[in-house]
């Protein structure tokens, strides 16, 4: 069989460094890092972005906040997956056409185009305010009217002081390579046909880096 090597030449270069904030309905940690299937069979989940530093060809990415919501039936690799996405009202429309075509996967590059195959309807980008504070397993942002995510650290069931895990992946992950993991407070959305709420239930922060040049 011959190799077909993808073509990065003719792509449009992108790069980005960002903060990651991920929640889902798992149970905290997430059994999808494990055993590749969620908790409670389907995969509700809420993330939130902001960018560090990084370019797509010659736009500059650093400061963009973006907000999506999906829900799968079952777990994420078998798709269906019906999503949408937000997109700070603050960002230039050359930084949103930018951030659009990357999580679309259509600018190639890992993890997007693997992750966007799994959606099966999608909506946005749309442009409103979002709120983000970036602090690790405290991590916050909301989308005033339309939903909202509060990361709290882990408690040790014992002492009831605070409990600090890291799942790492060594040989490097999907999407992030050491996730802080820890529990949501508030995480909810009411949106059209994404309508859901899951205290209590599995948060991640994580930095993360991607490109199409590899």
């Amino acid at each position: 069989m011959t190799q077909v090597i993808p073509d990065t030449t003719t792509r449009t270069p992108y790069w980005l460094k960002g903060h990651w904030i991920e929640t889902c309905n798992c149970d905290p940690g997430c059994n999808c890092n494990f055993g590749g299937f969620p908790d409670h069979g389907s995969c509700h989940t809420i993330v939130g972005i902001e960018v560090i530093e990084g370019t797509y060809g010659e736009v500059d990415l650093a400061g963009v906040r973006t907000v999506f919501a999906v829900k799968y039936p079952g777990a994420l690799h078998e798709g269906h997956g019906r999503s949408v996405l937000f997109v700070d009202e603050s960002a230039s429309p050359e930084q949103v056409k930018s951030i659009k075509r990357i999580l679309s996967g259509k600018a190639g590059g890992m993890p997007w185009e693997v992750l966007a195959p799994t959606i099966e309807v999608a909506e946005g980008p749309i442009l409103k305010p979002i709120e983000m504070k970036v602090d690790g397993r405290r991590s916050y942002f909301r989308i005033p009217g339309i939903l909202e995510v509060r990361l709290t650290p882990l408690k040790n069931p014992v002492t009831g002081e605070e409990h600090e895990v890291h799942i790492v992946l060594p040989r490097g992950g999907l999407i992030w390579n050491d996730g802080d993991a820890a529990t949501t407070e508030i995480m909810g959305i009411n949106y059209g046909n994404i309508q859901f709420e899951y205290p209590g239930q599995n948060g991640i922060y994580a930095l993360v880096e991607w490109t199409n040049q590899k």
